[in-house]
């Protein structure tokens, strides 16, 4: 039966959670040999965190792969890693068997969506929310974002006041910036468009209320609220969280994950807090030679996640931090990238913009900008114009300002070619892998009834079955297993069938094994190998003259 034809990933907007679930259900339908979808669960408000696994289903199930994750979108605004994960999942489709046989091989399971909730927010209405806003518990006077003017986006409200902390930048009107002494005026106090719940008709306004970060959620040195800002109640107390982590332990056989983000464009590895000490010496070399081929294929700095700020910055400290948690508690190598933002569309890299120090520089940065926008037609929407709106509570205010939807990340066309960038390293992680295989069996006659079989076991992937130096430390990353099965009527003359064989180093790690059985010709002997992040395999021997 000719394959259908691969529906594109358009590079034109940010999608809704509608449209990520029709690309996805006509990604799987059109290569239902190669794609499965499912779900890891259902967010707050009902939506499925959709899961696409691209593997040849002719070669073995994706749970006997070696399998690798890809997740986006973990932040509400951060809409570039939908489109990340989802050309990602497409050319690998459409390169399959041709430019690349690795879905022969691994299972790759890919999520472009893991905040199906907060990201529909900032799709649709621009809302302005980093992964989920708590209100369950709103007290009087609190401002909850709201599209007041019905232009179906949610900005900001500026209001005249005497003593607004706020004032227009004198080189660019449209921008706000942080009054100082000698400012002229008109102030205005800045907040979300929205209205305000149980207000008192005071000044005492409070926006929103509790923001979690869901890059705060994850169970490796996770410090509470206000220790680490955004982090929740406990580690994975958010429902979609708590999914992700269930599934990556259900699935020993996981050894490589990437996150894609949206700040200035950078490839991230673990630790997340200062320095490189808590880490195994020679897992530190193999993340930087593998940054320096992410590097090599995307143009973009690796740097440490501690280091992801400016040279004469202190060293960021994130707590509950996903890198950290994919190295130390899961054994992993585990990387982000940062796929950049608007600023990197204006020519603003990471090494400028982590340079700014002082309100000057980043007010300049922000001037640089709107130039930019304006001589490119004022396209995509990143700003509205201040407008003059009566609000039902706080009367004459102006709605306006930036339009976090299209700020947030690269213009959709520059998008497309980081988008291929991220893909090359992407395969060139994932060929990686360990791979346990079961070479050189043999079955020998010794005497009447009496058979010697031989097999060996061997990683012939790159990376050990443990992954990591750490990894070896840990129980998630189970050793490889050797199971010997017989058929009825075969008795087993050795000491043991089954064999725990420890880890295997990469490419060269092998042991050589034997059996003495006694049975009839025609009877069967078969080897299972449970091979963790290698993956499984079976092989049957037949007992013949």
């Amino acid at each position: 039966m000719t394959p259908k034809r691969l529906v594109e990933i358009p590079f034109r907007r940010f999608f809704t959670y509608d449209e990520v679930t029709t690309l996805l259900h006509a990604l799987a339908d059109a290569r239902p040999d190669l794609a499965r979808l499912s779900s890891l669960g259902r967010s707050r408000e009902g939506r499925e965190q959709w899961m696409l696994t691209v593997s040849d289903l002719r070669t073995g199930a994706p749970e006997d792969k070696p399998a690798y994750v890809i997740h986006g979108n973990i932040h509400a605004p951060e809409l570039s890693g939908t489109h990340a994960a989802l050309y990602t999942a497409r050319r690998l489709l459409a390169d399959y068997p041709a430019r690349t046989d690795l879905p022969a091989r691994v299972a790759f399971h890919i999520i472009p969506r893991i905040n199906p909730d907060g990201a529909e927010a900032v799709a649709t209405l621009s809302d302005n929310v980093r992964s989920r806003t708590d209100r369950a518990d709103l007290p009087p006077n609190t401002l909850v974002a709201r599209d007041m003017d019905g232009n179906g986006l949610i900005v900001n409200m500026r209001v005249k006041r005497p003593d607004g902390d706020m004032t227009p930048d004198p080189k660019d009107p449209r921008l706000l910036i942080r009054r100082k002494a000698d400012s002229k005026g008109p102030f205005y106090k800045l907040f979300p468009e929205g209205e305000v719940l149980n207000w008192d008709g005071s000044d005492n306004i409070q926006a929103e209320n509790r923001h979690i970060d869901w890059n705060r959620q994850w169970s490796y040195d996770w410090k509470p609220e206000p220790e680490q800002w955004g982090s929740g109640d406990f580690p994975y107390s958010e429902p979609e969280m708590r999914h992700f982590a269930q599934f990556i332990a259900a699935h020993p056989n996981v050894f490589g994950i990437l996150g894609y983000h949206t700040g200035p464009a950078a490839f991230l590895r673990p630790p997340s807090a200062p320095g490189d000490g808590a880490l195994d010496e020679g897992d530190v070399r193999r993340m930087e030679e593998l940054g320096a081929v992410a590097t090599k294929l995307t143009g973009l700095p690796a740097v440490p996640v501690y280091r992801y700020c400016g040279k004469k910055s202190r060293d960021l400290a994130l707590h509950g931090h996903f890198p950290s948690t994919g190295y130390q508690h899961w054994g992993l190598f585990v990387f982000e990238f940062e796929l950049g933002t608007i600023m990197d569309s204006a020519g603003m890299g990471f090494d400028e913009c982590m340079s700014w120090q002082t309100d000057e520089q980043r007010q300049e940065g922000a001037r640089r900008l709107m130039r930019w926008w304006d001589r490119r037609g004022r396209k995509p929407v990143i700003f509205l114009p201040w407008r003059p709106f009566r609000h039902p509570q706080l009367g004459p205010v102006e709605i306006g300002g930036r339009v976090l939807r299209d700020w947030a990340g690269m213009t959709l066309p520059d998008l497309r070619k980081r988008c291929e960038a991220t893909y090359r390293f992407t395969l060139d992680h994932a060929a990686r892998h360990p791979r346990v295989v079961i070479e050189d069996t043999s079955v020998t006659r010794v005497a009447g009834e009496v058979w010697r079989i031989r097999a060996r076991i061997a990683n012939r992937g790159v990376f050990p079955t443990h992954v990591t130096a750490r990894g070896a430390k840990l129980r998630r990353l189970p050793a490889v297993r050797v199971e010997f099965r017989t058929d009825e009527g075969v008795e087993l003359l050795s000491l043991h069938g089954h064999q725990d064989l420890g880890h295997l180093a990469g490419l060269t790690g092998q042991r050589r094994l034997e059996w003495f059985i006694r049975g009839r010709p025609g009877a069967e002997c078969r080897l299972a190998v449970r091979g963790g992040t290698g993956g499984n395999g079976v092989v049957a021997l037949r007992l013949k003259d």
